[in-house]
């Protein structure tokens, strides 16, 4: 006769319980830090490889007498996630950890849900489309020569070499043609930005060593109504058409290098979430870090051209 092996579940002991490591697939944590809102966060474990296309992607679609017809909070056409190579393989975008984030109110007697956050703890890769309207941060450095700036102004040609490198970060800016132009959307009524540039009040920098600005020079280099000496310095966002975030290891995606930052948001009033250190503006939001996006002067207006994001793609073919 056959042996027959009986086995039944035994609860653990707190020492053998001690010595045992894991991981919940979904982690719950509160955050009261904050003197006007409670946060809940639900994080999932997970490491997400994913390529996507979508014709459109529409939030926030009202009518609002401050912004522009027809548009919307964020509306982005052709969007993808994810690329393809030069030999054809299909190099997905990678996320890390994504989290959905509640936020509520807690100046009344009762917490009022305000805002939906979601969110990634890490994210890279390519992440591509025309950027029509956005309500939201894309950040974007300016760097150039020094040179057309000293061939437009005799006391920049005395006192700056050609060698010499300028820059300054850029921000969602009311564009040329429009109301304000040049100025920051945040500082507007309105909210759906489709330029971004240097705005009026920021002062080119120069990064090169040896380099120093005096005052008459600092004023110089402030834009004025999204021109510095003739040189344009807002940019149409749809002409960033594909923008890196992290640093994606193609061959090796295990050693990529994640960005934190990249969300979706929604909310009924201006929230500053946790570690993002951005205001979200009321309505559908989007926070792209880490765009890795340099403009010189003299290419301001070529932007990012678009990488392939589809094996039979009108772009290309």
């Amino acid at each position: 006769m056959p042996a027959v092996a009986l086995a039944a579940m035994q609860p653990m002991t707190d020492e053998e319980l001690g010595v045992q490591t894991g991981q919940a697939f979904i982690q719950i944590d509160r955050n009261t830090s904050d003197p006007n809102y409670d946060f809940s966060r639900f994080t999932f474990g997970l490491d997400v490889d994913v390529s996507m296309n979508a014709d459109l992607v529409q939030l926030g679609r009202y009518d609002d007498p401050d912004e522009p017809a027809n548009s919307s909070d964020i509306q982005i056409s052709d969007f993808s996630l994810g690329y393809i190579d030069e030999s054809g393989n299909v190099i997905p975008f990678q996320i890390k950890d994504p989290f959905i984030e509640l936020a509520f109110d807690k100046s009344g007697s009762a917490q009022n849900l305000v805002g939906i956050r979601l969110g990634f703890g890490g994210a890279a890769g390519k992440l591509s489309g025309n950027i029509e309207y956005l309500n939201g941060n894309l950040e974007v450095r300016v760097e150039g020569s020094a040179r057309p700036i000293r061939d437009a102004n005799f006391l920049a040609w005395l006192t700056m070499r050609n060698s010499d490198i300028l820059g300054a970060d850029a921000v969602l800016v009311a564009g040329p043609g429009e109301a304000n132009t040049g100025e920051p959307i945040s500082s507007l009524a309105r909210r759906r930005a489709n330029w971004v540039g240097i705005d009026n009040d920021t002062t080119m920098e120069c990064l090169s060593s040896g380099c120093s600005l005096g005052a008459s020079l600092a004023t110089i280099l402030t834009p004025g109504g999204c021109s510095l000496l003739g040189i344009t310095t807002c940019f149409p966002l749809k002409n960033f058409k594909t923008n890196d975030i992290g640093n994606q290891n193609a061959l090796d995606p295990s050693s990529s290098n994640y960005a934190g930052g990249l969300y979706m948001s929604f909310q009924s009033q201006r929230v500053v979430w946790p570690e993002s250190g951005v205001t979200a503006e009321v309505g559908a939001f989007m926070n792209i870090p880490d765009g890795g996006i340099t403009l010189d002067f003299e290419q301001s207006f070529n932007g990012i051209e678009r990488i392939r994001t589809k094996f039979l793609d009108p772009y290309y073919d």
